[in-house]
């Protein structure tokens, strides 16, 4: 697997950049033979959004889900992803992860169960190895379909997109992000999982703030044991796509994430 730790200038480049990569990937793995795909460069991305904004699933309805009123009032973007899912909050201190997945190489994962427990048991894994690493207390577990938590608090959101040939799995770790930013600009979501009983954000969701803080460095261990669970050994810049995606990127935030009309939910 590739590995590409990479945050986008702009906010609704980092979600163009998903898309691109995975419709990269559809594209050519279609204009390949079977013999001939590029089965194994698959990719592990680590990002962060440089400043907040909100992002909600691909069919989220924004006036069920985020206060936009609030959200317009401190100049927080709200953007919408290709993949499903309820909305988060995101911005600095908030580990994002994307894993490019071949359905070649791992036809298990067409089953939607398979594919959560494919990278939630992977990125689990990391999460609790780099907390025992600094002798940091607590367990990690996955919670409804694609929920870690850590001491029965929620610390990470997931979602992901099927193709014929590949999928995209990508999901947020809460490390050191306020958590106020949350309690603000999200409406309690419709959907809940049965394990969150009905709790409030303040209630349900944390973050490691209190437990990495005193570890500058805790950060950069999260991510070497995220590469090392999905054995992401092999340099971006090694990638058959590596410098296509930039250009797809670019296409994607023409056609999609660049169009208001796109984010606020009308059908484009």
């Amino acid at each position: 697997m590739h590995f590409h730790e990479h945050t986008c200038e702009g906010l609704a480049e980092n979600l163009a950049w998903d898309e691109a990569l995975l419709e990269g990937s559809e594209e050519w793995q279609g204009s390949e033979s079977s013999e001939g795909a590029i089965v194994g460069d698959e990719v592990l991305r680590v990002w962060e959004m440089p400043r907040p904004c909100v992002v909600v699933g691909r069919a989220s309805r924004l006036d069920s889900e985020v206060f936009v009123d609030q959200c317009d009032q401190d100049n927080v973007p709200v953007f919408r992803r290709m993949s499903g899912g309820s909305s988060i909050v995101a911005g600095p201190g908030c580990v994002m992860y994307s894993v490019l997945l071949s359905l070649q190489k791992r036809p298990e994962c067409r089953h939607l169960d398979v594919a959560h427990r494919t990278v939630m048991d992977r990125t689990r894994s990391a999460v609790q190895r780099a907390l025992d690493r600094f002798a940091i207390e607590g367990e990690v577990a996955i919670e409804g379909i694609c929920d870690l938590t850590w001491n029965g608090f929620k610390i990470s959101g997931n979602a992901l997109r099927v193709k014929r040939h590949w999928l995209m799995y990508h999901g947020t770790i809460l490390l050191t992000m306020p958590l106020e930013w949350i309690e603000r600009y999200l409406r309690i979501p419709p959907r809940q999982p049965e394990y969150r009983a009905g709790r409030a954000h303040d209630r349900f969701v944390t973050s490691l703030r209190a437990a990495v803080e005193p570890f500058p460095n805790f950060q950069s261990e999260l991510v070497q044991e995220m590469s090392h669970a999905w054995d992401a050994t092999l340099p971006w810049s090694s990638h058959p796509l590596a410098e296509r995606v930039p250009s797809l990127a670019n296409e994607w935030m023409e056609k999609r994430y660049g169009d208001q009309v796109w984010h606020s939910g009308r059908d484009k």
